[in-house]
């Protein structure tokens, strides 16, 4: 990972882990406006078809590509679910297949990839995904206490928040974060089958260290393609995480897929104290 690649957190919703995804993005080469020289300098009279670029602006096109391709793939996928593929089947090692390092070189983690670094050829067949609906975003704005007034300027579109606010935990994100882990909290996540046929998915958590995570059903069992099932993650600290977050994961274990979302905690209050 570079220096000046997007880090979390996420600053303006905690409970959302930002980076999604990493893809490449240093010393690409690249086409190149004709309008402007290599360097942006007055008296560089330059003009060049290619040149050599780094930045975010390198690999945003890299994903916007893939999710094109995937689009095009499968046309009814909505938006969450392409991101779901992208991001549930991303790679967290190197090409040498050791962890990814940050600029220190130090074992990298979310928020340095997100879910990880993409993988176009396995993201066209990831088995599950988490999707969204126009609606669950709605409930998402209740969640950050937006009323109906504020979410209509921004969507155009009347909507009532229901009475019982909405977690922002359950929003049906590919990724678990939890910023102020008090005791214990439970989020939801629901899980379509994009996979040909029945499946059946174990459970395998890689614990966050100090916090004790158990999820019901531990079996998906699917019958045909579409089908959606629910879940719940239930997370309870044991040890406090010290002001820092702390880093596990979820996947979902068939023998043809590994549907793999990141765990991210922050401790507040250690159960039962």
């Amino acid at each position: 990972m570079t220096a000046f690649s997007s880090q979390g957190p996420n600053s303006l919703t905690p409970d959302i882990l930002k980076p999604d995804i990493t893809a490449p993005g240093l010393n690409i080469l690249a086409a190149y406006s004709m309008a402007a020289s290599p360097t942006g300098l007055s008296f560089d009279r330059r003009h060049v078809p290619f040149n050599v670029v780094s930045g975010t602006s390198m690999s945003c096109p890299h994903v916007a590509g893939i999710a094109a391709l995937l689009k095009g793939a499968y046309p009814h996928w909505s938006p969450a679910a392409i991101k779901s593929a992208i991001m549930t089947t991303a790679e967290r090692m190197d090409d040498t297949y050791k962890p990814i390092k940050n600029a220190l070189l130090q074992r990298a983690g979310p928020f340095n990839y997100g879910a990880g670094h993409v993988n176009p050829n396995v993201a066209g067949n990831p088995g599950l995904v988490y999707d969204l609906s126009v609606k669950d975003y709605y409930r998402f704005f209740c969640s950050l206490n937006y009323n109906s007034t504020q979410i209509k300027k921004i969507t155009g579109t009347a909507f009532s928040c229901p009475a019982r606010q909405p977690k922002i935990h359950d929003l049906n994100y590919p990724s678990i974060t939890v910023s102020q882990l008090q005791g214990s909290v439970t989020v939801k996540r629901r899980v379509k089958n994009v996979a040909e046929g029945p499946t059946i998915y174990k459970a395998k958590v890689r614990y966050p260290p100090g916090v004790l995570v158990s999820v019901e059903p531990k079996h998906l069992e699917f019958s045909k393609k579409g089908e959606e099932k629910s879940f719940r993650m239930t997370l309870r600290a044991m040890k406090s995480s010290s002001g820092n977050y702390v880093f596990g994961s979820l996947t979902w274990k068939h023998a043809h897929y590994s549907v793999t979302s990141p765990i991210v905690v922050k401790t507040v209050t250690v159960n039962g104290l």
